[in-house]
């Protein structure tokens, strides 16, 4: 499993591979600035890869979303839609050609790209791990109380 979090010192961003959680106490160094930082880690983490609550901030709203960077995703409808808009001026066909092969992309793309367990409260994500059937989706009204 591997945790990524925004580290509190120096604004770094830590990334912690699983084998450290296994020796984890109440705080790993970070791999970045080479600090402390405080960790609870469950043994629902520990010993089953199943995250139950947020070790960053002890939070237990946490949810589950698609592993795919965001901006890469508005990038990539970006550049069809300004393509297909340079073509529906030529040859419609061809714009919905290019339209069609954005909608095959992002099927492909939900397919292949595996899923991540993320905190509402300190945005902490947590890859490689076992999902916990009690978190759902995001949820939009759980995240405005963060």
């Amino acid at each position: 499993m591997q945790i990524r979090f925004d580290c509190p010192h120096e604004g770094c961003i830590a990334i912690i591979e699983y084998a450290p959680l296994e020796q984890c106490g109440e705080a790993i160094r970070c791999p970045r600035c080479h600090r402390d930082v405080k960790l609870s880690v469950t043994d629902a983490i520990r010993l089953d890869q199943r995250v139950d609550r947020c070790a960053v901030c002890d939070g237990r709203e946490l949810f589950v979303r698609k592993d795919f960077p965001q901006r890469l995703g508005l990038l990539i409808v970006v550049v069809f839609g300004v393509t297909a808009i340079y073509f529906f001026q030529t040859s419609v066909a061809i714009a919905l050609a290019v339209l069609t092969a954005a909608v095959v992309l992002d099927l492909l793309i939900y397919l292949v790209i595996g899923k991540v367990t993320a905190c509402y409260a300190c945005r902490a994500e947590y890859r490689g791990g076992k999902l916990n059937s009690q978190h759902e989706g995001f949820d939009l009204a759980a995240s405005e109380k963060y």
